[in-house]
């Protein structure tokens, strides 16, 4: 364990500097092995691809940054709304070795919102008083108003890798109205789609026929009996006949009425459905909603004995690794980023965000999206040449970045609010391993779970990675 753990008290991060002979040694090595020509065979399919070389630098070059600079990282530890994506928000420490690596160093400070409008709130205010130059809140929910009500009041920017923009913030996710279209895609023909509310309500603008609700439901498996039973998957007469228990589904003695299930709610929730309707042979399309990118859905859905390469979509940007086997701009700076993640692990003194792991722990779940956050802040600190949030916020809001500044995800104006134009498109998963960057060295003792808590005697933990891509078979 580390000395320095932060949970809902002020702390920061001491920059991890290594010697510049140990550091260049390991840049090179980590060029040399994403450089190899390494053959991989195309996600969804069994065309065979060559890793794209890590032309882009792996180290970050950021002129007129103070060397003072902190940024703010808002992280949801525990169970609470938001903690899926505290193993993502990891990525936000690539982007700060990177940066040093290409000699910038900077400060993360980390804070714990608890899932809460007041802990969020009291999140930001403690970041402020640490002097911190922007905010990077990796979290969602509606709990992060908390975070922009105080963080307007104190004229400090903030993004948003996982949320929707509100008051003075900018948000680096795909819009509502372009998630509810990737949708209506992902369900193709379906006439009829069934929404499993997980506690995530009902997608803005998609068109549901009817609605399960699941959100206080804690029978996973018996949730999953009623969705076989209204999609045809299995008949409600065979329940009869074996005196099944069916309380958890009193209406639904009718014959099928859904040809399509939509799940939504949080990622480690829909993990578990999604492994329940797997049990229960569901076959008609299964669609979840964006949250399912977090590395806890792919957590929970092995934990509850579903399988990883099971026929599920979801939507969102292509923002994973798969990118990096793309020949073009972004595939490089992909590889650059996943390059970052390479040298990063291999230290063994890097912790991650709340020093009670090593970085290599976290490795397989640190995001690309977080890390995009990171950079943007920090261009506008240089592009203010001030530590100021007020300059910095002026800056930011004149900023635009593509796989030349850095970022490792698609272009992003922030010009806009939404400072995504890239539209989100339906994705696959792929348990399949590229190789791309070093498998986690997560214990279940201390594991990287979404609440980031102790679950018992230490041992090795099962492979639970995702990687998401672009699904070009949705029309």
């Amino acid at each position: 364990m580390s000395d320095h753990t932060i949970d809902d008290t002020e702390g920061e991060r001491p920059s991890n500097r290594r010697p510049l002979l140990v550091v260049g040694i390991a840049v090179l090595l980590v060029a040399a092995v994403v450089a190899a020509v390494l053959t991989f065979r195309t996600i969804g399919s069994g065309s065979p691809v060559e890793a794209v070389p890590a032309t882009v630098p792996v180290e970050i070059v950021a002129a007129h940054v103070p060397e003072d600079t902190k940024i703010g990282v808002v992280v949801t530890l525990g169970d609470g709304e938001g903690s899926e994506w505290n193993a993502a928000a990891q990525g936000a420490l690539v982007a700060e070795r990177r940066l040093a690596l290409g000699g910038t160093d900077i400060t993360l400070v980390t804070k714990n919102d608890g899932g809460t409008v007041s802990g969020a709130k009291a999140a930001v205010e403690s970041l402020a008083k640490s002097g911190v130059s922007g905010i990077v809140v990796a979290s969602a929910g509606t709990h992060v108003a908390g975070a922009l009500t105080a963080a307007a009041a104190l004229d400090i920017p903030v993004v948003l890798p996982y949320a929707a923009a509100e008051k003075d913030s900018w948000s680096t996710a795909p819009t509502a109205d372009s998630i509810s279209d990737a949708m209506t895609t992902a369900l193709g023909d379906a006439r009829s789609p069934l929404l499993v509310d997980l506690g995530g309500g009902a997608p803005a603008g998609l068109r549901i026929s009817h609605v399960l609700d699941g959100e206080d439901t804690a029978d996973t498996a018996a949730l999953a009996q009623t969705v076989a039973e209204r999609t045809g998957a299995t008949s409600t007469d065979a329940d009869a006949d074996t005196g099944a228990d069916t309380d958890a589904a009193d209406a639904e003695t009718a014959a099928p009425d859904s040809d399509a299930v939509v799940v939504s709610g949080p990622a480690d929730r829909q993990g578990g459905l999604v492994a329940a309707l797997q049990a229960a042979d569901v076959t008609v399309p299964v669609v979840l909603t964006a949250d399912a990118t977090s590395p806890a859905f792919g957590t929970a859905l092995a934990e509850a004995g579903g399988s990883l390469s099971g026929s599920f979509r979801t939507v969102g940007v292509a923002t994973d690794d798969a990118r990096a086997l793309a020949s073009d701009a972004e595939g490089r700076a992909m590889s650059a980023f996943l390059g970052g993640v390479r040298v990063l692990a291999g230290d063994q003194d890097a912790e991650n965000l709340t020093g009670d792991q090593s970085f290599a722990a976290v490795a397989d779940a640190a995001d690309s999206r977080s890390h995009d956050a990171v950079v943007a802040l920090v261009r506008a600190v240089g592009k203010a040449r001030s530590t100021e949030p007020a300059d910095v916020t002026d800056a930011l809001a004149a900023l635009e970045l593509g796989p030349g500044s850095g970022i490792a995800g698609p272009a992003l104006d922030f010009t806009r609010q939404q400072a995504l134009g890239a539209p989100a498109t339906v994705l696959a998963a792929s348990a399949q391993q590229l190789g791309l960057r070093p498998a986690s060295t997560a214990t279940t003792s201390g594991t990287a779970t979404s609440g980031g808590t102790d679950t018992g005697d230490a041992a090795t933990a099962p492979s639970a990675s995702l990687v998401w891509f672009e699904d070009s078979t949705a029309r």
